[in-house]
């Protein structure tokens, strides 16, 4: 995808104004209510056929054994939702109680903006600077709304004196429990501890001013990206094989409107012979010119550089795996040090996502997880 990010910023509203809490379902007042809505929320596979939602386009975060993960999966859940999502989600059949939310009106923030940078980026060639900087300037935008507002904090103290002691006794008493470390040198206290951004009311305009984080702008974003990359799953004529955040590989040609270099677009990165998918991040390729793609999260280059689609090829065998060991660099802010260790990397089929599908001990396939089955095994 050309720039998934801009794209949804140009071409989509935002949340603007005050929002409005309602409790409620607010559709039943006002039907094109626009906001985020706290829902009791229903896959389509328990209403209708079980075949029906190969690629759940929901996400939700689910507690586990293994901590925290985001999975798309099947079944009956309650949680918040871009009323966006909720109303693209509908044509796949999810069926959704409104229970509470927000309200907010509509607003065009971005357009003006993501389309001069984007012509920039296209101005200019790859190998030039004005590219890489408009590009950063694009991609990075949004994440700026969904900043945290907690900060690290560093403060000296110098107890060398009365003043100074005085000093140090009133953050301790003020802010002791958000110290996170110190250390001592001489008279001298070196404190680590978390803080906030500073934000001010400003009664004239009504607003505070600090670190701009709208958490709401932010989650629209990432919300309508995700509408937009749905339109490729569950397509009766083509077959998803693997998926990331702005990026598909299927089995047929998109239709030549979608395809180019204008912004939303989406560029042929490759036409693929054969590919091994074992992880998210996790794959490796031949494309119909026999050259080789492999990418590996976690893994060094290097490491890499060695591998080949056979390697990936032979991890399909159930309960098969490869031991990586590569080089780690662990940084001790406080004490200035820098340690590096060989550290084991295990190379296998993962759940993370969804299960997977075994025929005769060979990974073959994958299905989506079921909510209360995910929970109760975890």
């Amino acid at each position: 995808m050309n720039s998934l990010y801009p794209t949804v910023m140009a071409n989509h509203h935002m949340p603007v104004g005050k929002p409005i809490a309602f409790e409620g379902n607010i559709r039943l007042v006002e039907p094109d209510a626009f906001g985020f809505f706290y829902c009791k929320i229903t896959s389509a596979a328990l209403a209708q056929a079980p075949e029906y939602l190969i690629h759940p386009i929901l996400q939700r975060r689910i507690k586990t054994s293994g901590g925290l993960r985001t999975v798309a999966g099947l079944g009956t859940w309650e949680g918040w939702i871009y009323s966006d999502e909720m109303d693209n989600a509908l044509k796949f059949g999810y069926s959704f109680e409104i229970l509470k939310g927000y309200q907010f009106d509509k607003g065009n923030l971005f357009s003006d903006y993501v389309n001069r940078m984007y012509a920039l980026r296209l101005e200019y060639d790859k190998t030039l600077a004005m590219n890489l900087i408009a590009k950063l300037l694009l991609n990075s935008l949004y994440g700026k709304f969904g900043m945290r507002t907690e900060i690290t904090r560093v403060d000296i103290y110098d107890c060398s004196d009365e003043f100074g002691q005085t000093q140090f006794k009133e953050m301790l008493d003020a802010y002791g429990e958000t110290v996170q470390d110190y250390i001592k040198i001489d008279d001298n206290f070196i404190i680590v501890r978390d803080s906030l951004v500073n934000i001010k009311y400003n009664e004239d305009d009504d607003r505070y001013h600090g670190l701009d984080v709208n958490i709401a702008i932010a989650s629209a974003i990432t919300s309508a990206a995700r509408v937009y990359m749905s339109m490729f799953k569950n397509r009766p004529n083509i077959s998803l094989y693997y998926s990331d955040t702005d990026s598909v590989v299927i089995d047929a040609p998109l239709p030549d409107s979608i395809v180019g270099s204008k912004l939303g677009q989406l560029k042929l990165e490759h036409t693929i012979e054969k590919a091994v998918f074992l992880a998210p991040k996790v794959y490796a390729l031949i494309d119909i010119d026999g050259v080789e793609t492999i990418k590996v999260k976690g893994i060094s280059p290097e490491v890499v550089k060695e591998l080949h689609v056979s390697d990936l090829d032979h991890l399909l065998i159930k309960d098969s795996n490869r031991i990586f060991t590569q080089e780690k660099w662990y940084k001790k802010v406080i004490e200035g040090e820098i340690n590096i260790k060989d550290v084991a990397y295990s190379l296998s089929v993962t759940n993370n996502k969804r299960a997977p599908i075994y025929i005769n001990n060979i990974f073959e396939d994958t299905k989506p997880y079921n909510y209360d089955e995910l929970i109760n095994k975890n």
